[in-house]
């Protein structure tokens, strides 16, 4: 048993950390830009310690930090576990005076809590991935314009954290780069692992790229590859996983489907992409098995799909002008 209250919980709480996931930004190195967002964060508010808190499943992880040696403390001593509950900026004054803190081990001893002031992060999504958050060893109060600098402080923050999502994104497509897309798999094999959760991998190679880009206006040699990738979205549900695999090549990771809808999923892709530039396209697709390992096992088996697919289906020539 804690020897202190428990934290809250967001309602959506698998949606909320399957965001945090896709960010790539757990146990990566921290960067100029948002160091000097936590230094200026403490210099300006005059705290010793701030950080930047990302709040996993069982953890709280400091993507930057000053004033604080650890990288990561238990989620169930984490202050920002409340904070990201809340609807507007959590401060506690004095933490010995609060009921939630008071017995936690971070006031009780180092690095002995009083003060805490947590704003949440909310990139595009919405979801409240954890704070930047000050902290001091007094109680103090906050004024109107310390909270002001406080959200604005995180709102930079938010936004350095997009600019990082789309540095592991293709720029034609918005796909996820087949790195992040297989470490991301391998996260939806544990979800799926802990809540008997179904995956379907499909993998997506357009057979003829080259030869339907050359009818494509000159102007936009990659409308082709745009316009697949605006099906391929339309057809995604809001758990999927969507990855430019190579430049021929799509991934779409189905999670949580049904057989019938990986079915029209699969006859959809077939049968509607693009009829006038007439692609060729070859689906390879596995499903999460009771005897699966991990992730790598779908990748494996939908890729030989793919390659059975590729030796047993003709390409289609194409139409003339």
């Amino acid at each position: 048993m804690t020897p202190f209250p428990d934290y809250p919980t967001p309602a959506d709480e698998e949606e909320r950390l399957r965001s945090l996931e896709r960010t790539l930004l757990l146990d990566t190195e921290s960067d100029a830009d948002l160091d000097r967002i936590t230094t200026l964060a403490s210099e300006t508010l005059d705290t010793p310690i701030a950080l930047i808190s990302l709040v996993d499943r069982e953890r709280q992880w400091f993507l930057s930090r000053v004033g604080l040696e650890a990288s990561q403390t238990p989620r169930s001593m984490a202050f920002c576990a409340h904070a990201i509950t809340q609807c507007s900026t959590l401060v506690v004054p004095d933490a010995l005076d609060d009921p939630r803190f008071n017995t936690n081990p971070l006031v009780v001893s180092e690095p002995k809590i009083r003060f805490y002031a947590g704003a949440q992060l909310r990139p595009q999504d919405g979801q409240a991935l954890g704070t930047l958050c000050v902290i001091d060893r007094a109680p103090r109060q906050f004024s109107p314009r310390q909270l002001h600098w406080l959200q604005l402080f995180s709102e930079q923050v938010s936004r350095e954290i997009e600019l990082r999502q789309r540095l592991a994104r293709c720029p034609i497509t918005g796909f996820f780069r087949r790195s992040a897309f297989e470490m991301l798999c391998q996260k939806e094999f544990e979800r799926a692992r802990r809540t008997q959760g179904s995956l379907t991998l499909l993998l997506l190679r357009v057979e003829n790229l080259d030869q339907v880009r050359g009818l494509a206006e000159a102007t936009a040699p990659d409308g082709l590859v745009g316009e697949l990738a605006e099906r391929f979205t339309a057809l995604a549900m809001e758990p999927d996983l969507l990855g430019r695999y190579s430049d021929a090549c799509f991934a779409m990771l189905l999670v949580g489907a049904s057989q019938e809808r990986v079915e029209a999923v699969s006859e959809t892709l077939r049968g509607a992409l693009v009829r006038s530039l007439h692609p060729q396209l070859l689906i390879g697709l596995s499903r999460l098995e009771a005897d699966d390992l991990s992730a790598a096992d779908l990748l494996i088996r939908a890729d030989n799909d793919l390659f059975l697919a590729r030796a047993g289906e003709p390409i289609n020539p194409l139409p003339g002008p």
